[in-house]
């Protein structure tokens, strides 16, 4: 925390020599004696605040500098430390709007622009933190850490050609694992992955011990139209191999076959979130008879989604600042018998506190659809369509199919209406794809050129935040036009203000175009609850087969193909089919909503019979 001195009390001058002689309950003790004597003097509830930030007080911190607000309302200085001590509580909207205080008195430091960058980072307002850092390297030019987080901020802000500029500007200055990174991810969100792959893999070389990296890696090689199922499980052993964790000892469990379970889940996404719409049916529906839960959350954002997740658990964990040996010694202290990963290699992913095994028996699930490498993660929760037999020897897990699908989807609470087929309006039908750029490959441009090219009149409309950016999508019209498909007939989107937003462009659309061999899961399924059937390629992987999986969940298995020209005639035929395509959009949501894919309470018994399966094999 930020002091200052003063002449106003002569124990105040005391209380200095004592706080720079590290003395902070004796300061305390006689600047609580002071202010007894003087309670509006607005120094001294400044200088407790101050200790009592630095002690990690930061409750009484607050109270303290409040009070030094309220008697001296015009002093920068106490703004900046009442907002270094929101930022230690996590409460950086309230932080932010404490450090925009002290700049609006005249402090200008940059110091303060720093701190008012990462807590509009950290509230999830990347716009505001560049216009915030841009001002910071007027003061500090080439600050290599600022030029980053300034670069990751046109990331999260979708200007991703920004970005790289951003990126590679800093790499310029020093070539660091920590921007070829950041340029990876910005790469492969413009759908570049081919020199996002390049990118990670120097970074890899460079830093082989860095897990965020390693982890991008891994992510973006299921991205590679061509790449095989063995190849991916040796690259995931190659970073398993180089992940040199300690393991923990054991602490002993009752060997009960019965008994409640104690089960943890580790993410970095319990909030508004892809994860978050598979996990809460889970955890709504856990019989608290059968198991106890505890979340581990791996992330400090905390939104509508998160609250509603901590009322469901029984128990909550923030471990987001805590390092791998906290948050291990914290598992083991909760004598956690089943621990979940949830993420895999995605972003935000705490993989190495599994390869210290900190629980006896250890699964992954949900967020990664391949394997972690990892063989200190004992089992992987699958089915059979999305794992078919024979596919096991590409994972270092051992596969656990659940009978059906191994997904249940709770869609967004407020999802708009359903809306009549647009073909019916307009006369020709329209195509439509909301997933990942990166999922968007070269073969998956050229077979859905070679789809508007069998349907004549139709149209493709793509949405995905990355196209707000405008650069890239130029690339993807220029994409199509290689394939002699003119302007007029693609429509590209970028981000929506709402979910409600988003979700309502479904009823643009009248047929679902899934990616290959990276299918679709959560566009997948707000495509069909919107009545919206989709169009899939079976692949050979994990990550090409869950729409295949989710598609028979609801008896529509017709709609998956085998081949690039089994895709194009089951696209062409359906979007022939007015009939069928009415009765789809009618029905779809019903359909879903009855189905097994939506029946929470069926599927969290499904996963605790397999959770006392393991634990009763483990027992024994």
């Amino acid at each position: 925390m930020s002091n200052s001195k003063s002449s106003m009390h002569p124990k105040l001058a005391k209380v200095q020599l004592l706080i720079q002689s590290g003395k902070y309950a004796d300061a305390l003790i006689l600047l609580d004696k002071v202010s007894k004597k003087d309670q509006k003097n607005a120094d001294v509830w400044f200088m407790q605040g101050a200790i009592l930030g630095n002690v990690g007080r930061f409750e009484e911190a607050v109270q303290c500098l409040q009070k030094a607000i309220m008697f001296r309302p015009g002093h920068a200085l106490s703004y900046f430390n009442l907002g270094n001590v929101l930022s230690s509580q996590g409460k950086f909207i309230d932080a932010a709007a404490m450090f925009s205080k002290s700049l609006s008195l005249g402090m200008k430091n940059p110091e303060l622009l720093r701190a008012l960058g990462r807590a509009e980072v950290n509230s999830g307002r990347p716009k505001q933190a560049i216009s915030v850092y841009q001002e910071y390297l007027k003061l500090v030019p080439d600050n290599l850490d600022v030029l980053g987080n300034l670069a990751a901020c046109y990331f999260h802000a979708g200007d991703l050609n920004e970005a790289v500029e951003a990126y590679k500007r800093v790499l310029g200055i020093s070539r660091d694992a920590r921007y070829l990174n950041g340029l990876g991810a910005a790469l492969c969100q413009q759908g570049l992955f081919e020199e996002a792959i390049a990118v990670q893999r120097e970074a890899v070389q460079m830093q082989p011990d860095n897990i965020i990296a390693y982890s991008n890696l891994l992510l973006s090689l299921n991205y590679l139209p061509d790449i095989s199922a063995r190849t991916l499980f040796e690259e995931h052993q190659a970073w398993a191999q180089s992940c040199r964790i300690n393991k923990v000892d054991l602490i002993a469990r009752s060997k009960q076959p019965d008994r409640r379970l104690r089960i943890g889940y580790v993410s970095p996404d319990f909030r508004m979130h892809s994860v978050a719409y598979f996990f809460a049916p889970l955890l709504q529906h856990h019989n608290a008879e059968h198991v106890e839960t505890w979340c581990y959350a791996a992330s400090p954002r905390v939104d509508e989604i998160t609250r509603r997740l901590q009322a469901m658990a029984d128990h909550w964990c923030d471990i987001s600042g805590l390092d791998n040996a906290s948050a291990i010694e914290q598992i083991q202290s909760d004598k956690i018998d089943i621990l979940v990963d949830l993420a895999g290699h995605t972003a935000g992913n705490r993989i190495t506190i599994f390869a210290a095994r900190p629980a006896p028996i250890q699964l992954t699930w949900l967020g990664y659809p391949a394997t972690t490498g990892l063989s200190e993660i004992d089992y992987r929760v699958t089915d059979v369509i999305a794992d078919p037999q024979g596919q096991d020897e590409f994972y270092s897990e051992k596969l656990y199919r659940l009978p059906g699908c191994f997904l249940c989807y709770e869609p967004y609470n407020n999802s708009p209406d359903v809306a009549l087929p647009p073909i019916i309006e307009k006369g020709f039908v329209t195509f439509g794809s909301f997933n990942n750029l990166a999922k968007i490959n070269l073969d998956v441009v050229a077979v859905w050129a070679r789809l508007l090219h069998a349907v004549p009149g139709s149209h493709l409309l793509i949405k995905n935040p990355s196209l707000t950016d405008h650069a890239t999508a130029e690339r993807y019209l220029n994409l199509f036009k290689q394939h002699g498909v003119t302007e007029d007939r693609v429509e590209l989107l970028g981000l929506a203000p709402t979910t409600e937003e988003h979700l309502k462009t479904y009823n643009r659309i009248d047929i679902a175009l899934d990616t290959f061999p990276y299918n679709g899961t959560t566009t997948s399924c707000e495509a069909l609850y919107m009545g919206v059937p989709v169009v899939t390629l079976t692949g050979h992987t994990h990550a090409g087969r869950v729409s295949t999986s989710l598609l028979s969940s609801l008896g529509l298995r017709d709609l998956a193909a085998t081949t690039a020209d089994e895709y194009i005639d089951i696209a062409a035929s359906l979007a022939a089919d007015q009939v069928r395509l009415s009765e789809l959009r009618l029905t779809l949501r019903r359909r879903m909503s009855e189905s097994p894919l939506s029946d929470g309470k069926t599927f969290a018994h499904k996963i605790e019979q397999a959770y006392r399966a393991i634990w009763q094999s483990y027992c024994s």
